[in-house]
């Protein structure tokens, strides 16, 4: 004998029929998970910038550690036509720059030296109480990666007058100290340690 019934047979909210029956309660799990996502990637964000400054804390280590064992000084003499100079540069690693000059030789001596790379130019003439100009000198940033410099160099000898083009030369420098002519291709003699 069945017993006649006027309730149907209970079913979770969330299993409800989609026939328009009432909708059941929110689940909330949902927002608590994304509650507490939110939570660990702020808790992810402020830690990190001590991160972020650790790693760069190390890899200045690291770089200043790779530039002690760097060669950083390169000299050679340049020779136009009776005047001498002696142009050298010199690697600065951990100041992240590189300072190049131009020094007339007293042997040789010229009225004018020159020098130009990158946008930086120094120039210096022989004045009528100083037989021979200063050194020229300019001082350029270190690239990272260091790359090769294509740089001018000009020096008047002793009949170089103002107003006059002197002998120029385009060099290319590289940061392993090799001193390469650019019109001839020929390396030119240097000493680098």
């Amino acid at each position: 004998m069945s017993r006649p019934t006027d309730r149907l047979p209970y079913t979770p909210p969330g299993d409800q029929p989609a026939d328009g029956a009432p909708p059941g309660r929110p689940r909330l799990w949902p927002a608590i998970a994304t509650v507490t996502a939110l939570g660990l990637a702020l808790a992810f964000v402020w830690s990190n910038p001590k991160d972020a400054e650790q790693q760069r804390e190390q890899r200045v280590a690291e770089r200043k550690a790779a530039a002690a064992d760097r060669k950083s000084y390169m000299t050679s003499e340049l020779t136009f036509r009776k005047a001498k100079a002696h142009l050298s540069a010199n690697w600065g690693w951990e100041e992240e720059e590189l300072v190049i000059r131009l020094d007339p030789t007293i042997a040789a001596p010229s009225n004018y030296v020159q020098i130009s790379a990158l946008g930086e130019s120094d120039s210096q003439q022989a004045l009528p109480h100083i037989p021979w100009p200063d050194a020229a000198e300019i001082t350029l940033p270190i690239q990272d990666p260091p790359q090769a410099i294509t740089l001018r160099v000009a020096l008047g000898d002793e009949d170089w007058n103002k107003g006059d083009d002197a002998p120029s030369r385009l060099l290319r420098l590289s940061p392993e100290g090799k001193l390469t002519d650019v019109n001839t291709g020929k390396e030119l003699s240097t000493r680098f340690s």
